[in-house]
């Protein structure tokens, strides 16, 4: 009788492994680099943002419904004649920052929303939003006092009902942080797409045949 060799069973694919991006090995200086990028980044937009913000507040003000989110009294140092910038037309479309809140939206956005959004980004949207929100709540606070005892000057407060921490921060301003966290976190995500993160940490191209071969990739 013959005895017929049992048929090889068909190889299994290979199971595919997520790589995190943490964990591929990279260039030091270019990720140093890329974080000192995206920490700009997030100062150049915060001030900007605020700038924009102050417009933004007059006229929501005067919305029916919208003014609920802007009950805050959001003010400046009364030794610093900057709080009458409440009174201008909004037709001239005048804002103010100081130049400190560069530091302190790169630091929230570096160091908070980032790492937030590194450990929760399976969950759910609104989870994130809340944990963004309360962490710059918390920072606003700790660091509007920083700057207070460094400069001798509230470089920003609070006052109404609302303000807590010093008068440092107002739980009225909670859910614009939660959608400034949201926007931070969409910036990170853009950022760190491969291929963009690919070209940015790339070196430049050192001959005409690279140069070439680089803007042919690009189109």
């Amino acid at each position: 009788m013959e005895h017929t060799a049992p048929a090889p069973h068909p190889e299994s694919p290979p199971r595919s492994v997520h790589v995190r991006r943490a964990d591929l090995k990279r260039n030091a200086r270019l990720k140093l680099t890329f974080a000192i990028f995206r920490f700009c980044l997030y100062g150049m937009v915060g001030l900007s943002s605020e700038i924009f913000f102050y417009n933004l507040v007059r006229i929501a003000r005067h919305v029916p419904g919208l003014e609920l989110l802007f009950r805050f009294q959001w003010r400046v140092d009364d030794r610093l004649p900057l709080n009458d910038i409440w009174d201008t037309p909004v037709a001239a479309a005048y804002g103010q920052c100081s130049l400190w809140m560069f530091v302190i939206y790169g630091v929230a956005c570096f160091y908070f929303v980032e790492a937030i959004y590194r450990r929760t980004f399976r969950q759910h949207l609104l989870l994130r939003a809340v944990l963004y929100g309360n962490a710059i709540l918390l920072f606003e606070g700790l660091s509007g006092l920083f700057l207070e005892k460094l400069t001798g000057y509230r470089i920003w407060y609070y006052a109404g009902s609302g303000a807590i921490l010093w008068q440092m921060t107002s739980l009225y301003i909670l859910p614009i942080w939660m959608v400034t966290g949201l926007i931070a976190e969409l910036i990170y995500r853009e950022l760190m797409d491969p291929d963009l993160v690919a070209a940015l940490e790339s070196p430049l191209p050192a001959t005409p045949e690279e140069t070439a071969a680089s803007l042919q990739l690009m189109q």
